[in-house]
């Protein structure tokens, strides 16, 4: 059997890594995180993951400071930019919001998993590329962490 342990760095290494820190039991997540990034610093879902964490654990400037690290990495990850609106919609301010939608309505997302379902969605085809109504819906359609 493969683990996450073993060095996987190819393509998908880092979406391994950013699942394996949310199935590790809560308290393994932190060790899990520090590992994923030592095997993918500069991967936006490891970032994305680490960002998540520290939501949950109400460290929300750090968590503020890990999604711009992580569209930064990757400003055309829809994923990534849904779920740092749903983050600021829960403690930012107004002005945080409307900045970043503006960030992301320049990026121009075109990836990510439910981002891609949400945009290729025939109800959705008449939006043509509304990137903030894409961001607004993909972000309530966020599973809530656990």
């Amino acid at each position: 059997t493969l683990t996450l342990s073993s060095g996987i760095n190819a393509e998908y290494g880092g979406r391994l890594w950013s699942e394996g820190i949310f199935m590790a039991p809560r308290p393994a997540r932190k060790t899990k995180s520090v590992d994923a990034l030592k095997n993918c610093d500069n991967d936006a879902h490891v970032v994305l993951s680490v960002a998540k964490l520290f939501w949950l654990e109400r460290k929300n400037k750090k968590a503020r400071e890990w999604f711009v690290k992580a569209v930064k990495l990757d400003p055309d990850h829809g994923d990534t930019w849904a779920a740092y609106y749903k983050f600021t919609l829960a403690h930012g301010t107004e002005q945080e919001l409307q900045i970043l939608v503006d960030k992301c309505v320049q990026a121009d997302p075109k990836h990510g998993e439910r981002w891609c379902k949400l945009r290729k969605a025939i109800e959705n085809w008449r939006s043509d590329g509304n990137v903030e109504l894409m961001l607004k819906t993909c972000a309530k359609q966020l599973p809530e962490l656990r």
